[in-house]
Formats: C-alpha cells, sequence, structure tokens
C-alpha cells in the first residue's frame, strides 16, 4: 500500500539522518514513537556536554602526520563512547573535541545525571590514554569538559543542500564557555548551575563564581569528584 511505502521511506530517511548522532537504541525508540516529524526543532529541556582536548597544538607539533591522526582518533574514542553509551546525542565533532547533548530528539528526565556520568567517564578514559602516551614519553594529555543545563531548541537546522541536528540556546553557549575556563582549574569537568538544579544522583563541589564571556553577571560553578 502508499501508505506503508510511505512509511518505509521516512522510516528510512529518519534511520539514515539520526544514526549519525545518536545510539541505535534511541534511533528505534524514535522510529516506535510514531512522532509526526522527529527532526523538527522544538524546545527541550536539554543538558549539554563540550569536551575538548587542551594544548592540542603544542601535542602534535612535533609528531609526524601520522602520529597527529592516531592521537585525535583515540582522543576521540575516548569522548565518544562515553556519550552513546549513555544515550547522548553528538551533536558534532569540534576538531580535537565533541558537542553532545542529552534530552533531545526524545525527552530524559535524568538528561542531567546521564551528561556528568558519560563527563566522569570522559575523563577517566582521557587518564588512562594519557598515562600510555607518557610511559611512551610523551607529553601528558588533559581533557576539558564544560556541562550545563537548560531550555534549548533542538531540531534538524540546515539548507536543503545539507542539514544538521543540533541544539542552540543560551544553556548551550554556557557550557562553551565553561569548557573554556576549565583551563583555570585542576579540574577537568566543569558544571554550570542548571546542571546541578536538574541532577539528583551526584553531589558537587562549589568552585565560586565566574564572570564568563558575553554573560552580564557571574555565574555559579561546581565541579564532581571522579569517583573510583
Amino acid at each position: 500500500p502508499f501508505s506503508w511505502q510511505t512509511t518505509q521511506r521516512k522510516s528510512r530517511r529518519l534511520l539514515g539522518t539520526l544514526q549519525q548522532y545518536v545510539a541505535r537504541a534511541v534511533v528505534d525508540e524514535l522510529l516506535r514513537s510514531d512522532l509526526k516529524d522527529p527532526l523538527a526543532p522544538c524546545r527541550h529541556h536539554v543538558t549539554t556536554l563540550i569536551a575538548d582536548m587542551e594544548g592540542y597544538t603544542s601535542q602534535v607539533e612535533n609528531m609526524s602526520m601520522e602520529q597527529a591522526a592516531q592521537l585525535t582518533k583515540e582522543f576521540l574514542e575516548c569522548l565518544t563512547l562515553p556519550v552513546l553509551n549513555r544515550g547522548g546525542t553528538l551533536d558534532k565533532y569540534t576538531g580535537d573535541g565533541l558537542v553532545a547533548f542529552w534530552g533531545a530528539p526524545l525527552p530524559v528526565q535524568d538528561h542531567a545525571d546521564l551528561a556528568v556520568d558519560a563527563a566522569i567517564a570522559i575523563a577517566k578514559n582521557v587518564a588512562k590514554l594519557s598515562a600510555e602516551y607518557q610511559k611512551r614519553g610523551r607529553k601528558k594529555i588533559r581533557v576539558r569538559i564544560g556541562i550545563e543545563s537548560g531550555l534549548a531548541i533542538a531540531g534538524d537546522f540546515g539548507s536543503s543542500q545539507r542539514s544538521i541536528y543540533t541544539a542552540v540556546g543560551d544553556s548551550v553557549n554556557t557550557a562553551s564557555r565553561l569548557e573554556d575556563i576549565a583551563r583555570q582549574f585542576p579540574h577537568d569537568i566543569i558544571i554550570g548551575q542548571g546542571t546541578v538544579s536538574y541532577a539528583t544522583r551526584h553531589e558537587f563541589i562549589e568552585l565560586g563564581e565566574k564572570l564568563l564571556k558575553g554573560k552580564e553577571k557571574s555565574t555559579r560553578i561546581y565541579t564532581v569528584e571522579l569517583t573510583v
């Protein structure tokens, strides 16, 4: 029947698009949800995680192209698997880092806790990779992570030629600013007030207030212990 063919085409298109961003289990749930247009931009409560390698340029300046490519690949593996294993949506890679979020395209009640879980796993993965590199006489590797929660518009944005599933909003921008100021602290993970207010499974350590770039008021920031 025509309706069946239409549904199948829509499902294949959705599957092809979302497999770039989310774990297969999330895609399967979306296909079962029977939403009219699950990729259409709409408001969601999300938690955004932004991770980046500190000092990437100095890390690779004395490496061969092959060594630099291998480091980048191994580092991104440390970041990607914790995100997908906890149902996160991979927004984009940023060369030596990534942007991910929880809470879209499907609402997730514990999006803040899942993002913090992923951040802890990422930090542990990178610490292990760094130890391996140091044994080989290479420089220490450090990841910087910023996390913030709040309302954002998530959906399929772009043109008729190219589109991307992403989230935009103040909380997303704040997560980016928090990742940037992590260089000022010995902590790999810097967390905003929004995430602390949403989270229910973690205990946070307050680090005081910081005036973030583009903000008029100071932002209270936190970190979390990397539990064994």
